[in-house]
């Protein structure tokens, strides 16, 4: 069997429909965010974008074919940080404000570890920006959105750890990973109430790491129940109410905060609301996905899927090329593209960008992403 195939047979369908909807959420906050005018009511879904991408990651973590840590790291940071340092570092040099600075006062602002820096010049600009790449690990200002590649590396690392140390037993390992990660999310917090910022963001690596952990814990309960067949499985009615049910749980637990972010660990007002919302988003994306895995694959319900399967085997072009335009965007076309009705358009252009740089990146820049090279046709493939 060829390694693509492996890999083929090794995806599960409706999780990589799960993660290209919730990165296709992620690019449509940044959309609204970078051009106001383009209100699609994303800030009420900041609770569960991201806490949803570390939790479906937790799901998949596994060490079967890394009998040692050493296997372990030396794979992730292959597939991981070497694309996470390799993209910043490309789209740091790509970044218009390094050829006109005239445009920093339209760049986004930054921030390093709550040093909110004075940039006098393109030079300071470089070292800050060097600095968010291998300080905060927060990467470039052209390729914001690859903090949560640096993130997951981190957390990956971190839960081999949590995972030997916890034991063998199955009841004992749960029961450790589940205190572990409770007092995790309990440090993250502390962390945040009191502005207190780590090297390579250790804070957030806390608070992420609570996420990812229970991802890991839910797998068997939602394989051996939601996704089971027959007598064993939970009928599709009650999958779908379960789904509805939880959202309108999110709906009333959720408290829209411009300031959330799980990048910089701002988590709000509130511990238990934060993980409330959090929690009950991410059984209600769950929920509905594993529902509508159960729906015949014809007409545009295939097209459908296929398209956020693509999005999901593509995410590191697509969230750092995303990005990388808005940018562009925001710093030379935002007076003309910020007004109601044309803010909308932006989508379509970064779409079409987005695009155009998968095939680009796989057939041509694969090594940056760590990957094997692909052909345009496989690259956009969205029927498998």
């Amino acid at each position: 069997m060829t390694e693509k195939r492996m890999e083929k047979s090794a995806r599960i369908g409706w999780i990589d429909e799960f993660k290209g909807f919730v990165l296709l959420l992620v690019c449509l906050f940044h959309v609204e965010q970078s051009f106001s005018c383009a209100n699609m009511g994303m800030l009420h879904l900041s609770a569960l974008r991201m806490s949803a991408f570390f939790f479906i990651s937790g799901m998949l973590f596994s060490t079967r074919h890394f009998p040692n840590f050493k296997g372990y790291f030396i794979h992730k940071t292959k597939v991981l940080l070497i694309p996470y340092i390799l993209l910043s570092l490309l789209f740091l040099a790509l970044d218009p404000v390094l050829y006109n600075f005239d445009l920093f006062p339209k760049a986004p602002r930054m921030t390093v570890m709550n040093i909110r820096p004075a940039i006098a010049g393109v030079w300071d600009y470089i070292y800050w920006n060097l600095a968010k790449i291998f300080v905060a690990g927060k990467s470039s200002i052209g390729s914001g959105p690859l903090w949560f590649v640096f993130t997951l590396y981190s957390v990956s690392l971190m839960f081999y750890g949590v995972q030997k140390l916890a034991g063998k037993t199955i009841v004992g390992a749960r029961m450790t990973v589940a205190v572990i990660a409770i007092a995790c999310l309990i440090g993250g917090w502390f962390l945040y109430k009191n502005h207190i910022r780590f090297p390579l963001g250790i804070e957030r690596d806390l608070t992420v790491l609570f996420f990812f952990a229970c991802g890991w814990l839910s797998k068997d309960p939602i394989r051996d129940t939601l996704c089971a067949k027959g007598k064993k499985g939970i009928p599709w009615s009650l999958v779908v109410a379960s789904s509805i049910t939880a959202f309108i749980l999110y709906a009333a637990f959720e408290i829209p905060d411009p300031n959330f972010s799980i990048m910089n660990n701002d988590l709000g007002k509130s511990l238990p609301v934060f993980v409330a919302s959090s929690v009950f988003g991410i059984a209600g994306l769950v929920t509905a996905f594993v529902a509508a895995d159960k729906i015949p694959n014809i007409g545009p319900i295939r097209i459908l899927k296929g398209i956020l399967r693509n999005i999901s085997r593509n995410a590191l072009v697509i969230l750092a090329v995303h990005w990388y335009i808005l940018l562009v965007m925001r710093l030379l076309f935002r007076s003309t593209f910020n007004k109601p009705g044309i803010a909308y358009i932006t989508i379509a252009i970064v779409a079409a960008g987005v695009i155009a740089a998968i095939p680009l990146f796989r057939s041509k820049l694969y090594k940056l992403l760590g990957k094997q090279p692909a052909s345009v046709r496989e690259s956009l493939n969205i029927r498998d």
